[in-house]
């Protein structure tokens, strides 16, 4: 065996999972823009199935067309241009003047032309005529192509049309629409640096590929039956009826997805799957489903709007988990609440002889913890209440027991300090309609007050809060366990060549949102647990 043999060799004994980027990185040298459009259409081809391009003039279709036919080995292709002109013979060959002649049949010579070809392009699609796409219309259902008598099995592994316009209402091309399965909206390119690239490059298409990347006919073959073996686990089932039944709610009137197509858009995703070294179906393949399902521009921003949604909240449990994290804030306030109704300091109505009600409140103090003149003041919460340094959390004020005794809630702020810092400020106290007493911080956010008392919280009182704070952390634990699982599991089926940075990135940046959530309540809980005990001290 020659060196070169033993090379390609060594090559194709990669896995195809580890192959094909070094073949998307020879397919995309030179383009700029364009890798979401070549990984598509290079799923599609692996898939056998159709690719539309919509955009524009002069933003490289045809460009991408041919490069993707480089990824065959010896690979046959066919590109033309449509007009309203074009006739059946420029497309599927022309006419045997000798078989007519002879025979009297009507038999077209299509050596190179779209019936022998592997690779077809095919430029301004809508533009062609009745005769000629009633034809193609047969072509990619039955892979057949009829000639004379005789039906011929039609090679094509690659369908590429384009257009920069969608097919008309009411045209009759609804069918052969339907049958591009993989819809890709192209554009001008955008970025500075790659337009400077694009403008200096040659935008050479014909760059000699690696023979030992390309795949060769019996790999494709083998392939389709494999891409046939990968499972649908049931949880991705459930995710795609979702998105089925958001789409028919929504979207009905502006895209209708046949029960083909939905079936299609399975097999690629599975065909996705088995390209990334999988033998099952995993959340991110379905994001796929957002080239594929869209009809128009309207439907394809819709669209777009709820794969983001579904990469943010439904792929990887996202919403389940934030639910659950919902759920125990929910149970941690109501904890706080019942914990501030039990200790938070409560003023009464001043009194006069015979019980008789007096104007003005007064703040009950005989129970006060003796220190010296002055009370102390538990924040039941630590909180920022200094403007000038609001990093700093405030967990005691201390105040003079003559002037809290002459305090009123219409009058102005009360002078007192905070714990550990002797330098004298004013903090605004208020009362709740329940005449509870509050401080506000400098987000003026009401902070229950916790009077210092000489008794201690009683531990039948103490005890069960935290027994319910233990409780709280522990389903914290489950849910941070369970994002953990979830994360991991992204990660396993993060390398995904189809799917581009972009969307990776709102999957992983839902995992920080909630990771970070669960941080914070998990720390206040932990702050919580070992805080009430201290109220006494």
């Amino acid at each position: 065996m020659s060196l070169s043999a033993q090379a390609h060799a060594a090559v194709r004994s990669i896995p195809i999972h580890e192959r094909l980027p070094r073949l998307l990185t020879a397919l995309g040298e030179g383009l700029y823009e364009r890798q979401d459009a070549l990984r598509l259409g290079l799923l599609a081809a692996l898939s056998g199935e159709s690719v539309f391009l919509l955009g524009p003039p002069g933003i490289a279709k045809s460009l991408i067309a041919r490069r993707l036919k480089l990824a065959f080995h010896e690979a046959r292709h066919f590109e033309y241009l449509m007009t309203r002109f074009s006739t059946p013979e420029e497309v599927f060959g022309p006419l045997s003047i000798q078989a007519l002649k002879e025979d009297g049949k009507y038999l077209r010579l299509t050596n190179g032309y779209l019936p022998e070809a592997e690779v077809v392009f095919l430029d301004e699609i809508w533009k062609a005529g009745p005769a000629i796409l009633n034809t193609l219309l047969t072509a990619i259902n039955e892979r057949q192509f009829r000639n004379g008598d005789g039906q011929y099995p039609i090679p094509m592994r690659l369908l590429v049309t384009a257009s920069n316009e969608l097919p008309a209402p009411d045209s009759g091309l609804e069918a052969l629409y339907d049958r591009m399965l993989v819809r890709i909206w192209m554009d001008r390119v955008q970025e500075k640096a790659n337009f400077q690239a694009m403008l200096a490059s040659d935008g050479h298409a014909h760059q000699n590929l690696p023979a030992a990347l390309q795949i060769q006919g019996e790999e494709y073959l083998q392939w389709q039956s494999q891409i046939e073996q990968v499972r649908l686990p049931e949880a991705c089932f459930e995710l795609i009826y979702q998105l089925r039944q958001q789409l028919d709610s929504q979207l009905a009137h502006r895209c209708y997805v046949s029960d083909r197509r939905w079936k299609k858009a399975v097999r690629l995703i599975k065909a996705s799957a088995f390209f990334n070294g999988r033998d099952e179906v995993a959340p991110l393949d379905l994001l796929l489903f957002k080239d594929c399902l869209w009809h128009d521009e309207e439907s394809r921003t819709a669209l777009l709007e709820m794969m983001t949604e579904f990469s943010r909240l439904y792929g990887y449990q996202q919403l389940a988990m934030t639910r659950q994290l919902l759920a125990l804030r929910d149970r941690f306030k109501q904890l706080k609440q019942r914990v501030a109704q039990r200790l938070c300091c409560k003023a009464r109505q001043r009194k006069q002889w015979f019980g008789r009600r007096a104007r003005g409140i007064e703040i009950p103090l005989a129970n006060a913890r003796a220190f010296g003149k002055a009370v102390h003041f538990h924040l039941l919460t630590p909180a920022p209440l200094d403007g000038g340094d609001p990093e700093r959390l405030t967990e005691t004020l201390v105040f003079d027991r003559t002037l809290l005794s002459h305090w009123h809630p219409t009058g102005e702020a009360l002078a007192g300090y905070q714990y550990g810092n002797p330098k004298e400020g004013h903090f605004e106290l208020v009362l709740d309609d329940e005449l509870r007493l509050h401080v506000l911080d400098i987000q003026r956010q009401q902070i229950p007050l916790v009077l210092m008392e000489r008794n201690a919280i009683p531990e039948v009182v103490l005890e069960p809060w935290l027994q319910e704070l233990d409780e709280l952390q522990a389903e914290v634990a489950k849910v941070v366990l369970s994002l953990k699982q979830q994360r991991s599991l992204f990660e396993r089926h993060q390398q995904h060549l189809f799917i581009g940075q972009r969307w990776l990135q709102q999957v992983e940046d839902s995992f920080f949102v909630l990771n970070r959530d669960l941080e914070q309540l998990s720390g206040e809980l932990a702050h919580w647990r070992e805080r009430l005990p201290r109220l006494d001290d």
